[in-house]
């Protein structure tokens, strides 16, 4: 946001530029009311209660945005379009593209993924509590909210075609530090990932599976899961807390296959199976497997 400077058009046209009004939730009342409130704050004399009202809205706006974006999967509006699209690339050519969303675009963290070879109606699948989504441009929202790109990271680690089944297998390794007020930093684990393609040579199915168990990866950002009493805890609902991943340059000298997690989960039919989103972490409880 910007400074909480004297009030009167200046002050306006910063908070206009700033939020666009395309950069809140995109809950109606709820940015009603946080615009509401934040052009009162002109009404504060003092100006560090003035600055501390903007620092506390700001970081309400930030919650709010990251919760928002990580419920897609509440969102029943139609798929809609992202563009022109690439139809009838080859699967190498497909890959190249991947490779470059990876290692010049680190679209894991940041959302800018090339969105001309996928279908619009892509389906999206993860351990992630908020999958599945299908619709890409749903899935770039809450992706692009999600790390705070400048100290997260995503290595590609292996990249393999599968041209049995028209598809792209990738291994990789994150990091990073999510977009909530307290910065709270994600633990370094290892993913494969799945790009299927449709009958017109787009990415119709991406689907992915993890190195630790999803409970662990959530819990990680609010409590300290490595100390014993928190394995403890965990290890007596069947969860284990495996060690952070180690650098992207260790992982590499291993062979490719022991990177990251068996994709076999991902290659057989049916993909993960039934048990997604909520539905899925709540059954981990009992279950205690490392993938949803």
């Amino acid at each position: 946001l910007g400074s909480a400077g004297p009030a009167g058009k200046a002050d306006a046209d910063v908070f206009d530029s700033v939020t666009g009004y395309t950069d809140m939730t995109g809950v109606a009342k709820f940015d009603d009311a946080w615009e509401a409130a934040y052009r009162r704050k002109d009404g504060i004399r003092c100006p560090f209660w003035r600055r501390r009202t903007v620092d506390a809205l700001e970081m309400i706006l930030n919650v709010a945005r990251f919760v928002v974006s990580r419920h897609k999967t509440l969102d029943v509006t139609p798929v809609r379009p992202t563009g022109v699209k690439s139809e009838g690339m080859t699967l190498a050519q497909v890959a190249d593209v991947l490779r470059a969303d990876f290692e010049e675009r680190q679209y894991y963290v940041t959302g800018r993924l090339s969105k001309r070879v996928y279908a619009d109606d892509c389906f999206f699948d993860a351990p992630d509590p908020d999958m599945p989504v299908t619709g890409l441009r749903k899935y770039v929202d809450a992706i692009s909210h999600l790390f705070e790109a400048r100290k997260s990271r995503v290595d590609l680690l292996d990249m393999q075609l599968l041209p049995e089944r028209g598809a792209v297998l990738a291994r990789w390794r994150l990091e990073g530090t999510l977009m909530l007020p307290w910065r709270p930093a994600v633990r370094a684990y290892t993913g494969v990932t799945l790009y299927e393609l449709n009958e017109r040579g787009l990415v119709g199915r991406h689907t992915e599976i993890w190195s630790q168990h999803v409970l662990v990866a959530f819990l990680s950002v609010i409590l300290p899961v490595d100390h014993p009493y928190a394995q403890r805890a965990l290890g007596l609902i069947g969860v284990p807390v495996d060690a952070p991943a180690p650098p992207a340059e260790a992982i590499l000298k291993l062979p490719a296959a022991d990177r990251a997690p068996d994709p076999a989960p991902l290659l057989s039919k049916g993909g993960r199976g039934p048990l997604a989103g909520l539905r899925g972490v709540l059954a981990q409880l009992w279950r205690g497997s490392s993938t949803v």
